[in-house]
C-alpha cells in the first residue's frame, strides 16, 4: 500500500463510536480497510464510465467493467462483488462493489438499501475504516435532487450500524470494529457536500 498522504476531512458527526466524515477522493484512492463503490447494470444512455468509478476500473486493469460485460457481476440491485486481493499498488485493502440495478429505476430506497449493505459488509469484514462512493454521477445519472442523497445515505448507514450494535449487545455477535466511515465526494463538491451531510446528520439525530 502506498504511504499515507494528507487529506482534508470534513467531519459530519459520530454515532456508536464511529466517526463519519466527507473526503474528496475516489474509491481507488480511499485510505481505508474497505472501499465501497456502487455500479449500475449499465450507464445512462450509453454514457462512458467516468469519475471515481472509472479510476477504480482502471486501477483494476478494466476487470470491473469486464466482469459486468461477461455477466459474472451483473450489478443487479444489492448484488455484491468483494475484491479481497486488489493489486498491490491500490490504496484500499479491499474493495466492495454493490449493484444498483437499472439507472432509470434508481430511487431513494435503492440507495438507502445499498448503504445498509455497505455498513453490514464492512462490519462483517472486520474493517476499522470504510469509505462509500455512490458512483451515481459517474454513471451519468445527473438529476438526483429528488433522491435527497446525503440524508438517505446517512439514514441507511446509521440504521444498519445501530442494528449491528444491538445484535452485539445480545452476545450473538462481536462488537463492530468499525471506527471511521467516509463518504467519497468529488473535489469541486466537497464543501457543499460536507454542509449537506452535517445538516442531514443533525436532522436524523433529532428525529431519533
Amino acid at each position: 500500500m502506498p504511504p499515507s498522504r494528507t487529506v482534508v476531512r470534513h467531519q459530519i458527526g459520530s454515532a456508536h463510536g464511529v466517526v463519519f466524515d466527507v473526503v474528496a477522493w475516489g474509491p481507488a484512492l480511499a485510505e481505508v480497510d474497505l472501499s465501497v463503490a456502487c455500479m449500475f447494470e449499465h450507464e445512462v444512455a450509453g454514457a462512458p464510465v467516468a469519475g471515481g468509478l472509472l479510476g477504480l476500473d482502471q486501477a483494476l486493469a478494466g476487470q470491473l467493467t469486464r466482469l459486468r460485460a461477461d455477466g459474472a457481476f451483473r450489478a443487479q440491485p444489492m448484488e455484491t462483488l468483494l475484491i479481497t486481493t486488489p493489486p498491490p499498488a491500490m490504496v484500499p485493502r479491499a474493495i466492495l462493489v454493490i449493484g444498483l440495478g437499472d439507472p432509470d429505476l434508481l430511487t431513494s430506497d435503492v440507495l438507502r438499501r445499498a448503504t445498509r449493505v455497505a455498513m453490514r459488509e464492512a462490519i462483517r469484514h472486520g474493517a476499522r475504516s470504510m469509505a462509500f462512493a455512490p458512483s451515481v454521477l459517474d454513471a451519468g445519472h445527473a438529476d438526483n435532487a429528488a433522491l435527497n442523497m446525503p440524508e438517505v445515505m446517512l439514514d441507511g448507514m446509521l440504521s444498519a450500524l445501530a442494528a449491528e450494535v444491538t445484535l452485539a449487545a445480545t452476545g450473538l455477535a462481536p462488537a463492530p470494529a468499525l471506527q471511521h466511515c467516509t463518504f467519497d465526494v468529488g473535489a469541486p463538491r466537497v464543501q457543499a457536500a460536507a454542509l449537506a451531510f452535517a445538516a442531514a446528520f443533525t436532522r436524523l439525530n433529532d428525529a431519533r
